[in-house]
């Protein structure tokens, strides 16, 4: 056979946004840190993210994650995320995967009733908790960075109406749109329409937050993610959302980042306080459950702690192979419908 590549892969979805573990077949990294593997993974690998990823194999929504041996003293092993963007300090729906797949394949040793699993990830050491029930993992809760809102009320004109905005942080930094401002429900039907909107009303964001002076302290000077809120549509949830960003088109789960910068806001206007729960109910009506453990202050604003406890899948135990003469093998990205550089 005339394959050049083979991966061994674990895949599996999270509340409908898919993982890829590699078990097998990436080249070895070179590095003292997982920062200098990132390094190496950039300058020398990088070709590989889109054979994981992207089409024919896979599609922009993909993760790949690389399992490596930790450097942190305290972390049971270390993970390198790749996606349509490149690598990814951290991703929410991405590491429950992984935990729920290594341990659902015995790769961590599953204990009952609760597998404590600490994972270093660029971001830091992120703990996890996976709920067993004998060798099935029912959930997997982390605990999230501090998250907070940086601006409220923030006016932008698009497609003639204007759209009021607040920018939230829960790991990336949101633009949060109320979805009823928009005249369309958070539903599979309305994605395209969203979707392209979505990127017109970041350019909108990104241009004001460029050109306005007196912003907060800390306000960022870009979003590259726009998250819609809007009521909830399923018995139990609290809110439904729908994350999306250039590149990767919109989200399938609720969002690990997404559901903090969410949390953050609520408390902001008062409307979520330390031991309250939200559940965020997605577009396919999944829902992770997230928890405000603890307010903090981040350059002295009010911030919150969060967790977020969700579930994944495993869907395929795959073999990925690159024949050296398939033109189109070594993969592709095709950007989401509407997508620009906002």
């Amino acid at each position: 056979m005339a394959f050049i590549r083979r991966f061994h892969v674990i895949d599996s979805h999270t509340a409908g946004e898919p993982t890829r573990v590699v078990t097998d077949g990436f080249p070895e990294l070179e590095g003292e840190t997982l920062r200098e593997m990132e390094a190496d993974l950039l300058a020398n690998h990088s070709d590989l993210a889109k054979m994981l990823v992207g089409e024919p194999r896979g599609h922009a929504p993909w993760h790949a994650v690389l399992p490596l041996p930790p450097f942190h003293p305290e972390a049971d092993l270390s993970m390198l995320i790749l996606s349509a963007l490149g690598s990814l300090t951290m991703c929410g729906h991405a590491l429950i995967g992984t935990v729920t797949s290594l341990v659902e394949m015995f790769r961590i040793e599953p204990v009952e009733p609760v597998t404590r699993v600490a994972v270093e990830t660029l971001s830091g050491l992120v703990v996890a908790e996976a709920r067993i029930e004998g060798t099935k993992v029912k959930s997997v809760t982390f605990q999230g960075v501090p998250s907070w809102v940086g601006l409220t009320g923030l006016e932008v004109e698009v497609d003639g109406r204007p759209i009021e905005v607040d920018i939230a942080f829960g790991g990336l930094w949101f633009a949060l749109v109320r979805i009823e401002q928009i005249g369309l429900p958070i539903a599979v039907e309305s994605v395209p329409n969203l979707v392209a909107l979505s990127h017109r009303i970041r350019l909108a964001v990104n241009s004001a937050l460029r050109e306005r002076t007196g912003l907060p302290p800390g306000t960022p000077e870009k979003v590259e993610q726009l998250l819609y809120v809007g009521p909830p549509r399923s018995a139990g949830a609290d809110g439904q959302n729908l994350a999306t960003s250039t590149g990767l088109g919109f989200d399938r789960s609720p969002c690990g980042t997404g559901s903090c910068a969410r949390m953050a806001w609520h408390h902001a206007r008062g409307e979520l306080a330390v031991g309250d729960t939200f559940v965020h109910e997605s577009v396919l009506n999944t829902m992770f459950t997230g928890t405000v453990e603890a307010e903090t202050e981040v350059s002295g604003r009010r911030a919150i702690i969060p967790t977020i406890t969700g579930s994944a899948y495993l869907t395929g135990l795959n073999q990925l192979v690159l024949d050296k003469h398939d033109p189109l093998g070594e993969g592709f990205f095709i950007p989401a419908a509407g997508s620009i550089d906002a």
